[in-house]
């Protein structure tokens, strides 16, 4: 073939986006308030970012791009993408009729990038010439000076020697299957995978409904009778199955939504409709090798359960569960799941944090006011920031007295939305990282990469999820349950309502998420029922990072106020909504749902930063004293 030039304007950052929260499928634009790039279209730019991040959603957004017209020309990555690739590749092997533009993706490495954002010309030219082997894309600037060449992502030569079938097997394969190991070895090739591994179960993240494509494609694998090979939990729709008329949704969108879960289940996945997996019954055990997509499900069953997962994308993941296999290659394997950069937190903790936990004589209205959950996705937000692509050691935290399950699952989130690396190692609490011997030898293997976090990067990284601060103190709309709540954060819930004798304010919406095996297990302890009197709304089988619009959302004007606990709601929500969005801890998410305020005071707002209130400091010092 001859060779083809691309010329367009180029958009640079060194900060990684998640397509999914962080671009808008319908006119290409950057909505992720906290992205350099924000407000800046992509629609036919050349884009060079040093990857993706966040969210595994990210391959339906380049999808629905390609599908719009909406797309760029060009993506030049620092690190290869699979979840940004995968979108592409799958608008070339089901829409290959339809006549739509699929951008060039190549990853040009850390010297190259760096030279690209050092020059910062305006305009690239790109000149993609085909071989036996690959296309080789060819980078210059208009003056045909600085050239750097890559190879095109989507068109790298078959790597894997083995799919793990025999001759048999493999004649025997349906259309459907084909087609799927098809997608399945395209990715792998990305990452040079040579052969696949089996898995023992998936969770599906492409079940969302954010167009028409994801819809398309989820009808043809059900129309050409596909069939899932291992155990398949499905992550959150895009709407309450049941009781979407109730809350008033569009019925053109639950229809759709419903749709897409009706097709998914079609293929044999469970009736789950949870993001948060690993809060069933059958959760991963350590080693297993398992194909799980949503951003924050992967990081907790990597690093909380010591399972194995890449970060896989939508769509990737169900081809993955049709074959029942997946390929051998980043944190499948041993060697790349060593930490390379620490984030040390010790001296922040033990400065500012340890004073709270010195003494049992705090009692319980101060340890929940102290907020000291929102320490756990600011610190997970935080930390994926940091960790530039790289598994990070963090440490500090073993510190502390405890750290729960639901913390873990709050940074784990929050991690997700910044980090592209799929799990991190906290020294002393995470599986993989017990033992004074085994940390010193993680220590080491980091070399030179350490950062120590600062009280001062805390709070940046607190105001950046606290963005609708300077709204007002107005709050509409209290949102929970982004991981799905698990029962221990219902009691939680119920023991701050019941702190005092104060109803929920009026004007004030008070909705919380979660799967409906949890739902099941609340109602038979009765928590589901006392916090449905005090005036929680519950919405089952969605997440609020699919609840996007009115009436559940309020309507954006300079009053439409949210509060959330969540990291990555908060680092979402002001671009998938269009609202002022606060962030707090639960305590104060239920003090705000009662008063209709949250002040607007970071002292008070990071109240785990300050020190013990007078009486309690006298009944510490009595205590040491005695």
């Amino acid at each position: 073939m001859a060779p083809v030039t691309i010329t367009g304007e180029t958009l640079y950052s060194d900060v990684g986006i998640s397509f999914w929260g962080g671009i808008d499928p319908l006119n290409g634009n950057v909505i992720d308030q906290t992205h350099p790039l924000v407000g800046r279209s992509i629609k036919d730019k050349i884009l060079c970012i040093p990857s993706g991040r966040g969210s595994c959603t990210g391959s339906q957004v380049m999808l629905e791009l390609c599908l719009n017209g909406n797309g760029p020309q060009a993506i030049i990555l620092r690190d290869a993408d699979s979840i940004l690739c995968t979108g592409a590749v799958i608008a070339e092997e089901f829409f290959k009729d339809e006549n739509i533009h699929i951008p060039i993706i190549c990853a040009v490495g850390q010297e190259s990038f760096s030279q690209l954002l050092q020059n910062g010309e305006d305009e690239m030219m790109l000149t993609i010439e085909s071989n036996e082997d690959s296309e080789v894309v060819f980078i210059r600037n208009n003056n045909g000076a600085h050239e750097i060449s890559s190879k095109n992502l989507l068109a790298m030569k078959p790597t894997l020697t083995s799919d793990g079938c025999d001759e048999e097997a493999q004649q025997a394969k349906s259309h459907a299957e084909s087609l799927a190991q098809r997608v399945v070895a395209r990715v792998g090739s990305i990452s040079g995978a040579t052969e696949l591994i089996p898995i023992t179960s998936a969770h599906i993240d492409a079940v969302t409904y954010i167009g028409q494509g994801g819809l398309r494609f989820a009808k043809r694998l059900v129309e050409l009778g596909a069939k899932v090979k291992v155990p398949t939990t499905l992550n959150s729709q895009s709407t309450d199955r049941r009781r979407w008329k109730q809350l008033d949704i569009d019925e053109t969108f639950a229809t759709n939504a419903n749709s897409v879960g009706d097709a998914y289940l079609e293929l044999g996945c469970e009736m789950s409709f949870t993001c948060a997996p690993y809060l069933l019954p059958n959760k991963p055990s350590k080693g297993d090798n398992i194909m799980w997509g949503e951003s924050n499900a992967v990081v907790f069953s990597n690093s909380v359960l010591a399972a194995r997962t890449e970060k896989y994308a939508d769509y990737f993941d169900i081809c993955a569960a049709i074959v029942g296999f997946v390929p051998n290659t980043g944190v499948h394997r041993s060697a790349n799941r060593t930490p390379s950069i620490v984030i040390d937190a010790t001296g922040f903790i033990r400065e500012h944090l340890l004073a709270r936990f010195h003494t049992d004589t705090v009692e319980r209205y101060e340890a929940y006011e102290s907020g000291i959950d929102s320490l756990y996705p600011v610190m997970g937000w935080l930390s994926g920031k940091l960790s530039d692509g790289r598994i990070p050691l963090i440490l500090g935290f073993d510190l502390l007295p405890s750290v729960s399950r639901d913390n873990l699952k709050a940074f784990s989130a929050a991690f997700g939305t910044t980090a592209s690396s799929p799990m991190f190692h906290m020294a002393n609490i995470t599986p993989e990282a017990i033992g004074d011997n085994l940390i010193t030898d993680m220590i080491l293997s980091c070399g030179a990469r350490k950062i120590e976090i600062s009280k001062e990067d805390v709070i940046k990284a607190y105001i950046s999820l606290d963005s609708g601060k300077e709204s007002g103190d107005e709050i509409s709309l209290v949102a929970l349950g982004n991981p799905h709540l698990s029962v221990e954060e219902l009691k939680d819930l119920i023991n701050i309502i019941s702190l005092d004798d104060r109803r929920k304010h009026d004007d004030v919406k008070l909705i919380a998420t979660l799967g409906r095996q949890i739902h099941s297990q609340g109602d038979q302890l009765g928590y589901t029922k006392r916090l449905e009197a005090f005036g929680v709304t519950f919405i089952n089988d969605t997440c609020w990072c699919m609840l996007l619009h009115p009436p559940i959302i309020p309507s954006a004007n300079p009053s439409a106020k949210i509060l959330t606990n969540s990291g990555k709601y908060a680092h979402y929500g002001p671009g998938l909504t269009n609202c002022h969005v606060r962030f707090g801890s639960m305590y104060q998410c239920i003090e705000a749902a009662k008063s209709g305020r949250m002040g607007s005071s970071m002292g008070r707002n990071m109240s785990w930063l300050r020190p013990f209130s007078t009486q309690t400091l006298i009944r510490h010092i009595k205590s040491i004293v005695r």
